[in-house]
């Protein structure tokens, strides 16, 4: 994995298992090879989930990691934070304990907005923030050691806790102060013909306060739960942060978890302008090693089995793409495709306009043009 000839290891420094077994046969397919094999390798506590004994990274593994036993994450990707200092922490450790803390592994600012926004918590004080134990437990991160000056000079966070589980908080959205309140309706839809049924169609409630949940008016649809904190919990493991791999299921989306995230490279474009010299490999996340166990046609494998600082465009694009008018879509000359305002401006309406794709490429021409286009259908970067 290391291009620096002074770096010497072997297969077990890095991903763990044994190193002392040996297999003396010719048949990949026998018994024998796959006893030995599996004395050697750390297997997973779900061979289901990891398509065990393939390679391969499985598509839309989500919160699989926090499951996984430790030692056979190692042995998938050493690079991931869960077990980044074991495998590579006694020459990287600052390295490490830096990624850690970062936003791309944290998310402190998206989780910090959202809760004030919403009214979570009263203050622009971002204290919450993802980070997770050797076991894939919820961890408290704790964060540099700084003087009360420094911390109040450069906004030091001592340390960032983990979001708290949706259904223990109290229900918090800032919009119901706002409520006219009025006649309680009830969660059920009326029965046909006796829109009363219950009763209680004349209960009233004072503006702003239901008596003892959120209103049943408005977004919350009676819900006795805070939705922000659930809508976070369910968009976090769907989100490219780092503690967790991509979906692996489509091209721009293959990678691994933590310091691989970036350092493995994956076939992800076709584009030289994306991907530079990788381009050539395709976009469906297979190998370019001679390793005669791994189907050179099969998805879910990086390039090569090492790390490098030469990171294309298109590594970055796996995470940085969800904004359509900013992140490295402006950078790479991309913008909005078109939307649902400008759709009847912008073409006609037959079959084939839905399938066009989202984001268009401007031309060399139109790069160079003023923005002055009438619709949103290409627009100069």
């Amino acid at each position: 994995m290391h291009a620096n000839p002074g770096v010497v290891l072997g297969c077990t420094d890095c991903h763990g298992g044994r190193a002392d077994v040996r297999w003396q046969g010719k048949d990949e397919k026998s018994a024998e090879y796959t006893a030995a094999r599996e004395r050697a390798h750390v297997l997973p506590r779900y061979p289901e989930a990891w398509h065990y004994p393939s390679s391969r990274t499985p598509e839309r593994t989500y919160a699989l990691l926090n499951k996984e036993s430790p030692e056979f994450i190692r042995f998938v990707n050493p690079g991931d934070y869960r077990i980044a200092m074991e495998a590579c922490g006694a020459c990287h450790e600052k390295t490490i304990k830096d990624a850690h803390r970062s936003l791309m592994a944290t998310a402190t600012m998206f989780w910090g907005g959202a809760s004030y926004n919403n009214g979570l918590l009263p203050f622009k004080k971002y204290i919450l923030g993802e980070s997770y134990t050797r076991d894939g437990k919820a961890a408290i991160l704790k964060g540099a050691q700084a003087s009360a000056e420094d911390r109040d000079k450069f906004n030091v966070i001592e340390q960032v806790y983990p979001l708290p589980r949706w259904e223990n908080l109290p229900p918090a959205d800032i919009f119901r102060a706002f409520e006219r309140g009025g006649r309680n309706i009830g969660n059920q839809f009326p029965e046909t013909g006796l829109p009363n049924v219950a009763g209680a169609i004349q209960k009233l409630e004072e503006p702003g306060r239901p008596d003892f949940k959120q209103s049943n008016r408005g977004p919350g649809t009676g819900a006795r739960i805070a939705v922000p904190v659930l809508n976070i919990h369910k968009t976090r493991l769907n989100d490219p942060l780092m503690w967790f791999m991509g979906t692996n299921d489509n091209p721009g989306d293959y990678r691994s978890s933590g310091c691989s995230s970036c350092h493995v490279v994956y076939a992800n474009d076709r584009d030289p302008r994306h991907a530079g010299p990788y381009a050539a490999f395709g976009h469906d996340g297979t190998t370019q090693t001679a390793d005669p166990t791994i189907p050179k046609g099969e998805s879910g494998h990086p390039l090569k089995h090492e790390f490098t600082r030469a990171i294309p465009t298109s590594q970055c694009m796996i995470c940085h793409m969800h904004q359509p008018n900013m992140f490295m879509n402006s950078f790479l000359g991309y913008t909005m495709w078109i939307t649902s305002r400008t759709r009847r401006r912008c073409g006609p309406r037959n079959k084939s306009f839905r399938r066009r794709p989202r984001f268009a490429r401007c031309s060399t021409a139109t790069r160079k043009a003023p923005r002055r286009a009438a619709c949103g259908r290409i627009r100069s970067s």
